[in-house]
């Protein structure tokens, strides 16, 4: 496809990052995009694995400890934990999928309902401590002295690319036009390193799916 017709499609605003970084070059900025979704596509089935390991680990500790219909005793009954001063965010978003599902609500379907940025707040400081402080049990591998706030800081940085990659936003740059797989290396180990915390294989977990190395070197090839 000549570069116009491709830069009429994706817009010469999303393109021009690209083409910067690439000197120019309108064949190697097509290849970087190209690359760069590659990078991402492959980077969010990790994702899609990785979080559905943190919510339903989160999931089974709370329903051990407050309940099968942990969810809705939190945030609809009085006293519930998520009705705590400073959980306003977690307990709105479950409200909202409470609604949503309606006459149709199961556990289950809230479960699944709610966005990864909910799971990553239960290890918020005020949502930590709502639920009896007790979550870093899901992490029985975690290095000592790993507490909740940098477990925390991680799911945030991890939640960050994951949006990034869910809008569109490139994750093959450092700088706004330096090429570079840094930044998607060092969340992609993040992930690998919170599933071993996790006590999970991410070899025996990702496997078949894995292939973020491979890709990665179509964009280093380019810088």
């Amino acid at each position: 496809m000549l570069y116009t017709d491709f830069e009429d499609i994706v817009s010469q605003q999303r393109m021009a990052r690209y083409l910067i970084a690439c000197a120019d070059d309108k064949r190697r900025a097509i290849t970087l995009y190209r690359a760069n979704i590659r990078l991402s596509n492959e980077l969010f089935s990790i994702l899609c694995m990785f979080e559905v390991a943190i919510r339903n680990s989160i999931d089974k500790h709370h329903k051990n400890k407050w309940g099968a219909n942990w969810l809705f005793d939190a945030t609809q009954v009085r006293g519930g934990f998520l009705r705590s001063a400073g959980c306003e965010r977690s307990l709105e978003n479950v409200q909202k999928v409470i609604a949503k599902l309606g006459a149709s609500y199961s556990h289950d379907r809230a479960v699944t309902g709610l966005m990864f940025g909910f799971w990553t707040s239960q290890f918020a400081t005020k949502e930590f401590a709502a639920a009896g402080s007790s979550l870093l049990n899901i992490l029985p591998a975690r290095p000592f002295g790993t507490n909740q706030t940098k477990v925390f800081k991680k799911l945030t940085s991890i939640n960050h690319i994951r949006n990034r990659i869910a809008h569109h936003e490139p994750i093959c740059f450092t700088a706004p036009t330096v090429i570079s797989t840094v930044y998607a290396e060092q969340q992609y180990n993040q992930i690998i390193e919170v599933l071993q915390w996790l006590g999970i294989n991410p070899t025996s977990f990702l496997f078949g799916i894995d292939g973020f190395l491979r890709k990665k070197e179509l964009v280093d090839r380019l810088t």
